[in-house]
Parts: structure tokens; C-alpha cells; sequence
């Protein structure tokens, strides 16, 4: 009984700190330096293929510790906002309101 107890107790501990090292790795990688480097990286293979200097307009605000990220494409006038994921390299942006105008 007694090396029962023991086994039991030393395999709480073991998955508690594989737990907490996890979630230490998670919340350094999901940074907002992190999701604003992913940006920048897309902005620019955007710019890069379209040659459009000042195509997107990026907004960023913040409201009680939540982060909130649109993008304007103003050749289009579709606007795009950021899907946050716990890991940096899955969030999406997700288009958020299609153009108002035709292009002509």
C-alpha cells in the first residue's frame, strides 16, 4: 500500500511540472511581439507580390488585456480581422466586412 501511495504521489508531481513547463513554453511563444512579427512577415510577401506600396492600413487596440487586430486592404476595401490561436504560426485573419464599392 504503502509504495502504492508513493507511485501515486510522484506521479502527480511529474505531471504537474510537465504541465506548468508546457504552459510556460505556450505563453513565450503566443507573445503579441510574436503575432506583430507573423504580421509584418504577411504584410510584406503581400506587398512583394502585388507591388502596392501602402495597400494595407493596420489597426491595433487593446480593450481590459484583450488584443484586437484589423487590417484595410485599400485596393479592395475588404477588411480583415486577426484570429488569435494559442500557437503563434495558426492565427488567421478572417475577412471581416467585404467592400462597399466596385472597382471599375
Amino acid at each position: 500500500m504503502k509504495r502504492y501511495i508513493t507511485g501515486l504521489i510522484t506521479g502527480v508531481l511529474f505531471s504537474a511540472i510537465i504541465i506548468t513547463l508546457v504552459g510556460a513554453t505556450q505563453a513565450q511563444d503566443d507573445s503579441l511581439a510574436t503575432i506583430m512579427d507573423d504580421l509584418d512577415t504577411y504584410v510584406q510577401d503581400q506587398l512583394g507580390k502585388d507591388k502596392a506600396a501602402g495597400r494595407f492600413q493596420l489597426q491595433s487596440f487593446q480593450i481590459e488585456r484583450t488584443h484586437w487586430h484589423y487590417m484595410l486592404d485599400t485596393a479592395t476595401g475588404e477588411l480583415y480581422r486577426l484570429e488569435p490561436s494559442r500557437t503563434p504560426g495558426n492565427a488567421k485573419w478572417v475577412l471581416t466586412a467585404e467592400a462597399n464599392f466596385t472597382n471599375q
